[in-house]
């Protein structure tokens, strides 16, 4: 069947086409036709004794928490796919919820960190197209994001974004469309929950639960000045006893903690202003920095970057769903202009 034949065919049985947003933390998807499909924990459960799977996202995570007999997979690690199998098996799990019948199958917009190899774009489409799509078009996160954050990026005129995911801090600068220059970091909000459970594990003998470590990095923020210590409540289970126990933490450590991680990251976009060409650094100074991701929702952390980099630095409305929202809009162009005739089929 030629490419004209199957556009065709797509319009007449509204196959629809698919927005994806597979980061390290959480996983979203779009259809066309149907909305907003799936905005769910990046997880699989397995269960012990067969190695089946249990259950996907939300559940798989509910599973991890309370139940003993099923084993947790991350198909994700710093943005990128790290297993395969797990990877897909969420998606197809996911993208069962629309109830296709399956006389074509949906072609896909799935984003990726700027920085990942060609081995990892690859794991990428691996997955999306053993999960159910016919094929699979990558497009950058930062593009991506900049489009959902609302910024006019068909301007003659560069606007930089910074988008602090859980796995990865991707930096671009937009011009008519175009990357023009992208920077990418393997740290982001993930290391900050790391930073504090260590910390406390540490000092305090005392193993958080995961969603305590982002509840305390989300409570602490990026603090430019601590008016004195304050003190933060936390649960989690005792390494000596093993009980479930609940305990206060002080600010200071914390921010103790993160303050390496967010010099990382500060630095990474510190850098990427100071390398930018005169002409480009001015445009960027008029237009300021976006930011998007689960980071950009981090107390302090505008005011923190605008100290750092000398630039007004402002929160994208719904910062958590910029990518999809922008992966959402290039479904229609992408519909109009066959994104997909220069990609592989299944």
């Amino acid at each position: 069947m030629s490419i004209f034949d199957q556009r065709n065919l797509r319009k007449l049985v509204g196959c629809p086409d698919i927005a994806i947003d597979l980061g390290t933390a959480n996983t979203r998807l779009y259809a066309t036709g149907y909305g907003m499909i799936a905005d769910e924990p990046s997880m699989v459960s397995l269960a012990q004794e067969t190695g089946a799977i249990a259950a996907v996202g939300r559940e798989a995570e509910r599973l991890a928490t309370f139940g003993n007999d099923f084993t947790p997979v991350y198909p994700l690690n710093s943005g990128v796919v790290s297993d395969i199998d797990a990877a897909a098996s969420l998606l197809r799990h996911l993208l069962e919820r629309l109830n296709w019948p399956g006389i074509l199958r949906p072609r896909a917009i799935a984003c990726v960190p700027t920085d990942a190899c060609e081995d990892e774009r690859q794991s990428l489409i691996e997955a999306t197209q053993r999960a159910g799509a016919s094929a699979v078009f990558l497009v950058p996160e930062p593009l991506a994001a900049a489009i959902g954050a609302g910024l006019e990026i068909s301007s003659p005129y560069a606007q930089m974004l910074v988008d602090i995911g859980d796995g990865v801090t991707d930096i671009a600068v937009i011009r008519s469309g175009q990357l023009v220059t992208t920077a990418a970091v393997r740290t982001a909000c993930s290391d900050l929950h790391v930073a504090i459970s260590d910390i406390v594990a540490r000092r305090y003998g005392i193993s958080l639960f995961p969603h305590e470590a982002q509840r305390l990095t989300h409570r602490l923020g990026s603090p430019l000045e601590m008016a004195g210590e304050q003190w933060f409540f936390a649960e989690g289970i005792d390494q000596n006893s093993t009980r479930h126990v609940k305990l206060r933490v002080s600010s200071l450590d914390l921010a103790e903690a993160i303050e390496p991680v967010l010099k990382i990251i500060i630095e990474a976009i510190h850098q990427t202003v100071r390398d930018l060409p005169p002409e480009t650094s001015c445009e960027v100074i008029e237009g300021g920095i976006c930011l998007t991701g689960g980071g950009a929702n981090l107390r302090g952390i505008c005011q923190r970057l605008s100290l750092a980099t000398s630039l007004d630095v402002h929160t994208a409305p719904d910062p958590m769903r910029a990518v999809i929202n922008g992966a959402r809009q290039m479904l229609a162009v992408g519909a109009e202009t066959n994104l997909w005739q220069h990609v592989a089929w299944q």
